[in-house]
């Protein structure tokens, strides 16, 4: 065994989980069906604090301006909305703690960022204050529980889809959001808040004396404003088809929902007076959102400026026009007008807020989240000819009190519900259904570790352990022995959510009855090798069904395929196991698609993680690319340290890295061992190691990794 044994020395102080418990009453909230329309309704005091004490007697719901009887009331909690202890990071080079374990399911506040960077007026300024509210809102305001995705309105489509827990993941996510140069139709911008003002023509001197230059005729102005409204108008239909992607994929969740749309702004009318095509495409936008119960938070990314300003790069004559200078202050801040008015709507008819002249963004970040605690859900069934037509229905809601405020919907298109039950095209329609929800599907138990692993012979791979538990087995007579058959879709999504590869398998598992004891306890474990040509970062999702029940359940995890032979180290498949009475331990290795399931002669594999108080485990992990010296060996020092919910409860000190003689060098096989004091408490623990490559001089880098497990008694 090696010496390098970490000891656990101390007690850990249980700290408590602000976890969002979902009731499963939720899934109807604000659906409408022809019999009833329900709503969530938010009530605050005038200090911002949630009323929660109220009864069906205070409310009173107009429908058109018709008294509606409530038929259904009741407040659902969503949990505390108290800010994660996690403080900003100390040093920008080092990473944040990593999470604790997420079970599949137990998931609090479901929050959506939309980035409008494709916008044509995006701004520098607009969009550095994004990144710095969403660096801030994932350091400091983040819950352990949050699951949280950033979707980017650039070339239509999102950088990222997934939703996660990892703050390290969000942390990298966040410093993509940057200012990019107008692209397609839009006119050409430096990131200012307003293009430079212009004139058609001015008057210049001349030998000949005084001379006007036209610039351009007032025909060719306004044929070039039309094709820039035609841009501008364009760019909005593809924001907002991004914020109807993301909507469509919160529909699947239980629950009331939370979306910040952070943008320089949407207009809804061109410079001439004419309505954008896409105001039109607002209501339909709003109407999906409520029966999704997705509230939109909209920000002006812009903060607190004065939209009079004239600036040293515009040119204004005031020989032709004594007021010139004013006409342009005039027509700015009329254009500030319009871009809020599309922002405005959207909260307006969603129940959410509108902020603006706001310079740090993660403050109306919080405020918004800070009424999330949960909403009254209230029901009524409105008269049969509600649902007769596509006709927008008001919705009022009144207090007996009215010194609260109220935020709620402002009605809906009567249109029934369209049936979940409809079939997908190709393939396993309940199967794929399940595997592109945006969270997990709560059914069968399932257990997901995923690692990157490379080889020199087979590439780069996302290598995957679901762990079945043994009540979610079913198994029936087959000759003699007894069997258990389970449909299988694997997928690895790219950052666009594109598939990148698949496989779809049923698999039949055989064995002796004597095992079943032992399945019972202990369960399956299922293994897949899912290869992955190109660099990036995936989301492996598996959708898994017991074809004797029906019962199915899904799992995801974010997996990074590094970029190797680069000339930076990179530390990866970082597991856990028991550790026998030699010092023998198991690693994940490559599975064999055709036996893909096997025993668990234990709880305490890499799999399932679980390891009782006092026992000793291993941690073997994969270092590729270190620098290496003339000699040929890599220089190299670890650190270890033991989190719990966040919080940093040991912190072992940089040490040589004892590496055993390798085959290759540049994929090195190393481990070390970890005492499990037996004072620590039953619970959930991250393991996190860095490694830092001393070698490589002044570019020296640090490579981390970490992995969850759990201690039980």
């Amino acid at each position: 065994m090696k010496k390098r044994i970490l000891l656990a020395l101390f007690c850990v102080v249980l700290l408590s989980v602000f976890a969002s418990a979902q009731n499963t009453d939720e899934e109807d909230v604000v659906k409408i069906t022809s019999k009833v329309v329900q709503l969530d309704v938010v009530v605050t005091d005038e200090k911002g604090n949630q009323v929660t004490d109220l009864k069906p007697s205070d409310f009173t719901i107009l429908q058109d301006g018709k008294p509606q009887k409530i038929s259904g009331f009741s407040y659902v909690p969503l949990g505390s909305s108290t800010t994660s202890t996690v403080a900003e990071k100390p040093n920008k080079d080092q990473p944040l703690p990593p999470r604790g374990a997420q079970k599949t399911g137990s998931h609090g506040r479901v929050i959506t960022f939309v980035i409008d960077d494709g916008n044509c007026r995006a701004s520098v300024v607009g969009m550095r204050a994004s990144r710095d509210a969403l660096e801030k809102f994932i350091t400091t305001q983040m819950q352990p529980s949050d699951v949280v995705a950033v979707f980017q309105t650039r070339a239509g489509s999102s950088m990222f889809q997934q939703y996660t827990s990892d703050r390290n993941q969000l942390l990298r996510i966040a410093k993509k959001v940057r200012w990019y140069p107008a692209s397609g139709g839009c006119p050409p911008s430096d990131g200012s808040f307003y293009d430079a003002a212009r004139i058609n023509s001015q008057i210049i001197g001349a030998v000949s004396g005084p001379k006007r230059i036209t610039d351009e005729s007032e025909e060719e102005r306004k044929i070039r404003e039309a094709s820039e409204d035609r841009a501008r108008d364009n760019q909005i239909t593809g924001s907002l088809g991004v914020l109807r992607y993301a909507i469509r994929g919160l529909d699947r969740i239980p629950g009331r929902k939370v979306l910040f749309f952070m943008s320089d702004g949407i207009a809804l009318q061109a410079r001439d007076g004419r309505t954008f095509n896409s105001a039109d495409k607002l209501q339909d936008l709003t109407d999906l959102a409520n029966r999704s119960a997705v509230v939109l938070n909209t920000i002006d990314v812009r903060g607190l400026f004065d939209p009079t300003m004239i600036e040293s790069r515009d040119r204004v004559s005031v020989l032709d026009d004594a007021l010139g200078t004013e006409t342009v202050s005039v027509d700015r801040r009329l254009a500030v007008q319009r871009s809020q008015d599309g922002l405005a709507y959207l909260a307006h008819e969603t129940g959410g807020k509108f902020f603006m002249n706001e310079n740090y963004l993660d403050v109306p970040i919080g405020r918004a989240l800070s009424i999330e605690k949960g909403f009254y859900l209230v029901a009524y069934e409105p008269e049969d000819a509600t649902f007769k037509g596509k006709y927008f229905n008001k919705i009022e809601v009144k207090l007996s009190r009215p010194e609260l405020k109220i935020s709620s919907r402002s009605g809906f298109l009567g249109v029934v519900d369209q049936s979940s039950t409809q079939k997908a095209k190709t393939g396993d329609s309940e199967l794929y259904d399940a595997i592109v929800a945006p969270l997990p599907t709560a059914g069968m138990n399932l257990h997901l570790s995923a690692t990157f692993a490379n080889s020199a012979a087979g590439g780069s791979v996302v290598r995957a352990q679901i762990f079945v538990p043994g009540d979610e087995i079913t198994f029936v007579d087959s000759n003699g022995s007894k069997k258990a058959v389970f449909d299988v879709v694997a997928v690895t999504l790219d950052e666009k959510n594109k598939v990148v590869d698949e496989f779809t398998k049923t698999h039949t598992f055989s064995v002796n009855p004597e095992a079943l004891p032992l399945i019972e306890r202990n369960g399956l474990i299922y293994s897949a090798d899912v290869k992955v040509m190109k660099p990036g970062f995936y989301n492996f999702r598996v959708a898994m069904r017991n074809a004797s029940t029906g019962r199915l359940g899904t799992v995801s995890q974010t997996v990074e395929i590094p970029e190797l032979k680069r000339g930076r180290i990179y530390v990866s498949g970082l597991t856990m196991s028991g550790v026998d009475v030699n010092g023998k331990f198991e690693t994940s290795s490559a599975a064999n698609p055709e036996v893909a399931f096997a025993l668990v002669p234990s709880t305490a594999v890499p799999a399932i993680r679980q390891f009782r108080r006092g026992s000793v485990v291993a941690y073997p992990y994969v270092i590729y690319d270190a620098t290496l010296s003339k000699e040929g060996r890599p220089n190299l020092t670890t650190q270890v340290s033991l989190y719990r919910d966040g919080k940093l409860i040991i912190e072992g000190k940089p040490t040589p890295a004892d590496l055993q003689p390798q085959t290759d060098w540049s994929r090195i096989n190393d481990f070390g061992y970890l005492k499990l004091s037996p004072t620590l408490a039953p619970g959930d623990y991250v393991l996190q190691i860095a490694v830092t490559d001393v070698a490589a001089g002044s570019k020296k880098a640090t490579s981390t990794q970490y992995v969850e497990f759990e201690i039980v008694d």
